[in-house]
C-alpha cells in the first residue's frame, strides 16, 4: 500500500504554499526537460499544485494525474478543473488504459534525496518489494522511450514553521530498521494551534541505497540519463 495523507488534508496546502516547495520552479525546469505537447502521468498528484504550474507553462500537454488520497484528488480537481483528468488510483495497482510520454513523481511516490556525494531513492512505498510492482505498472503505462522524472531534495530533518493563522508546522523523523540494502524511517506531521495538536499523520517510508535502487530501475525497465543543471530532478528513460 502506498502512504496516505488523510489526516492532514486541510492543513496540506496551507504548508506546501508556505515555501515547503517552490512549484514554479519545479513546473519550469520539468518543462524544460520534456517540451510542448506531451501526455504528462503526474503519480503522487495531491492536491495538484505542481500540475497547476505545469499547465501554466505548457497549455498544449495532455495532463493526467494519480493519487491514493481521495481527499487530495476532490482538493485537485477544484483547482484544475477541466485542465487535467485526475483519478483515485494507487500507484501499485492503477489501470489507466492509455501510455504517456512522461511520468513525474514529486515526491508523491517516489523521489530522490541528497546524502552529500550520493543520492538515496525515498519511497512512500514502505514494502520492498511491492516497489518493484510499483515501478512496472509504471513502466506499463509509459511507451519505449519515455521518461520519467524525480525530484532531488535536501534529507529530511526535524523542523517547526509557523504558518498562516497562528498554526504551527512540526516535522519529526525517526530511523527504524537498517538494512544493508536500504533504512525506513518514521515521519510524523503535526499541526498545532495554542500548543494543541489540530491535525496529524504517521508515514513510514523505505530509502534505498545506491546499489539497491540502480538494480530496482534496471529490473523494472528504466535506464538512468542523468541529472538536470540545476541538480533537483533526476531523469529516467523507459526501455
Amino acid at each position: 500500500m502506498v502512504n496516505q495523507y488523510t489526516g492532514i488534508t486541510n492543513y496540506y496546502d496551507l504548508l506546501m504554499m508556505s515555501g515547503y516547495y517552490d512549484y514554479h520552479n519545479i513546473a519550469k525546469k520539468a518543462y524544460s526537460i520534456v517540451g510542448n505537447n506531451c501526455q504528462i502521468l503526474e503519480i503522487g498528484v495531491g492536491t495538484g499544485l505542481l500540475a497547476e504550474k505545469y499547465i501554466e507553462i505548457d497549455k498544449t500537454c495532455q495532463f493526467t494525474g494519480v493519487d491514493i488520497t481521495p481527499s487530495f484528488v476532490e482538493i485537485a480537481k477544484k483547482r484544475l478543473g477541466n485542465k487535467a483528468k485526475l483519478i483515485v488510483a494507487n500507484a501499485l495497482t492503477m489501470e489507466l488504459n492509455k501510455t504517456f510520454d512522461v511520468a513525474i513523481s514529486n515526491a508523491g511516490v517516489w523521489l530522490f534525496i541528497s546524502c552529500g556525494d550520493r543520492l538515496e531513492l525515498v519511497s512512500h512505498i514502505p514494502d520492498v518489494q511491492a516497489n518493484y510492482q510499483g515501478l512496472k505498472n509504471l513502466a506499463r503505462h509509459l511507451r519505449t522511450g519515455s521518461l520519467f522524472l524525480l525530484s532531488i531534495q535536501k534529507s529530511g530533518i526535524d523542523f517547526e514553521q509557523n504558518l498562516p493563522g497562528g498554526i504551527v508546522y512540526s516535522q519529526i523523523i525517526e530511523e527504524l530498521e537498517d538494512k544493508v540494502d536500504y533504512h525506513t524511517r518514521k515521519k510524523s506531521y503535526l499541526f498545532k494551534k495554542d500548543g494543541e495538536i489540530i491535525a496529524q499523520e504517521q508515514l513510514k517510508i523505505t530509502l534505498f541505497r545506491q546499489d539497491a535502487y540502480q538494480k530496482l530501475f534496471d529490473e523494472t525497465g528504466f535506464y538512468f540519463q542523468g541529472i538536470n543543471n540545476d541538480n533537483n530532478l533526476a531523469v529516467y528513460k523507459k526501455r
